[in-house]
């Protein structure tokens, strides 16, 4: 097929696609093109062209209805009345999130299939495309002119391929995968710098977990690219402490920058920081906004969070947590401690932390 042909054909198919929403355009980036909103390679056993969604930073856009005056209120407004305003709201709102979200008070998430659990990368190939994939690649790499489309497709394409390896049981294949994210993130591809800073941070394909070097490749894409995802990982460091020195107040102004860009979990996040008053004056109104926005999104820990908050009862003991998600601890005394980095730390604060990370991955 010539490439005048298959840029036909790629138009002709994408065309419908798009107006039915199937393929997500890269709003984010000013630069984004026909090429780099679509991805496609040949299925040489049927001779046709398969589309996927190209979502370079993965997150969509929603359009919630406009409840700004729950949170500013007038000037004399106490938070606690902003916060009963907001309340009030959000709970004539609980039949219509309980339709939306199909959610069930007896269990810690919403019992929906129609809204599956996220993780990012959230558009990685399925297996029975890799080798396909693979074999695409090659042809990257040497240059054919039927792959014509410029670097940001052959490097899109390899970042899929790299992550469809990184997802394999056996260690060759993982190895494989993380040499290609890696050789990617050194040349500045956004995605890449943020999947390969999260393998460091994890220890992926074999390697030792390092938080620090992590952390620099998250800082780096956050500068340069502004990249949601990689706000939110910088985010979770400050919060955490791991990979460089604890900062609240960093780590509230990274999770705000992402959840601006419609990242779910840094909507979470953020919510959750506003609700406890880490890092941030507590403002429970803008919290439950946040929350309400992360559920809407999907993100089913949000949903719990927010039905546990309007469905609290007034002196019912709740096991020194402060609502039924067991989130927040009533109170806390300072533990002394000194961790290896030589800083006083809390360690049940550390662990309560990591643990509501590790909850808000779980979309």
């Amino acid at each position: 097929m010539s490439n005048r042909k298959l840029a036909q054909a790629l138009s002709a198919k994408a065309a419908p696609l798009m107006a039915a929403g199937v393929i997500f355009n890269a709003a984010h980036s000013t630069r984004a093109s026909k090429e780099d909103s679509v991805q496609r390679w040949l299925d040489r056993d049927a001779g046709m062209i398969l589309f996927y969604p190209q979502r370079s930073f993965g997150f969509g856009q929603l359009i919630l209805p406009s409840s700004n005056s729950l949170c500013e209120g007038s000037k004399s407004e106490s938070e606690s009345q902003r916060f009963d305003r907001a309340l009030a709201y959000h709970r004539s709102q609980i039949s219509s999130y309980r339709r939306k979200w199909e959610y069930s008070a007896n269990s810690s998430a919403t019992t929906s299939t129609k809204t599956p659990s996220r993780s990012w990368p959230d558009n990685i190939p399925p297996d029975e495309d890799l080798n396909f994939l693979l074999e695409d690649v090659k042809y990257c790499n040497r240059g054919d002119k039927k792959f014509s489309f410029g670097n940001n497709y052959c490097d899109t394409l390899r970042f899929q391929v790299a992550s469809a390896l990184l997802m394999q049981y056996d260690d060759n294949s993982q190895k494989k995968g993380l040499e290609i994210l890696k050789n990617l993130a050194e040349k500045g591809h956004s995605d890449a710098m943020t999947f390969y800073g999260m393998c460091l941070n994890d220890g992926r394909a074999g390697m030792e977990p390092d938080p620090k070097s992590a952390v620099s490749y998250f800082r780096r894409c956050s500068a340069i690219h502004g990249h949601p995802q990689s706000q939110y990982e910088l985010g979770v460091a400050y919060y955490t402490g791991e990979g460089v020195a604890e900062n609240e107040e960093e780590a509230v102004r990274l999770f705000k920058l992402a959840a601006e860009s419609n990242h779910p979990v840094a909507c979470y996040m953020l919510g959750d920081c506003l609700l406890d008053g880490i890092g941030v004056d507590v403002d429970r109104a803008l919290a439950l906004e946040w929350l309400v926005k992360a559920a809407e999104f999907g993100h089913r820990g949000a949903r719990s969070r927010v039905m546990a908050v309007l469905e609290k009862k007034v002196g019912e003991d709740y096991g020194g947590f402060t609502d039924a998600s067991r989130q927040t601890i009533l109170s806390e005394p300072f533990l002394p401690y000194v961790n290896k980095g030589g800083d006083h730390r809390n360690p049940a604060e550390l662990i309560r932390r990591q643990t509501i990370v590790s909850k808000s991955r779980k979309e």
